[in-house]
C-alpha cells in the first residue's frame, strides 16, 4: 500500500515539475513572437519561383517484371 501511495505522490511531483518546466521554457517564446508583431514585424510570402519539375516518363513496357531480360544458362 505504501509502494502505490509513493508511486501516486512521484507521478504528481512529476506533474508539477513538467508544468514549471513549460513556463518556464515555452511561454518566452510567444512572448517574443507577440513583441516583434506589436513592433510590425511579418513573417515574409512565400512565393514559387522555378517551374515544376517534369513528371519522369513511365516505362515503355509497364508489364515487364524486373530480371526477365535476363538470360542465364547455368
Amino acid at each position: 500500500m505504501q509502494i502505490s501511495a509513493t508511486v501516486i505522490a512521484a507521478q504528481q511531483a512529476a506533474r508539477e515539475a513538467q508544468a514549471r518546466f513549460q513556463t518556464t521554457h515555452f511561454a518566452p517564446a510567444a512572448t517574443f513572437a507577440a513583441a516583434l508583431e506589436k513592433e510590425g514585424f511579418a513573417p515574409l510570402t512565400l512565393k514559387q519561383t522555378a517551374a515544376p519539375a517534369a513528371q519522369p516518363q513511365p516505362d515503355a513496357v509497364p508489364g515487364s517484371r524486373p530480371g526477365s531480360l535476363l538470360d542465364i544458362k547455368i
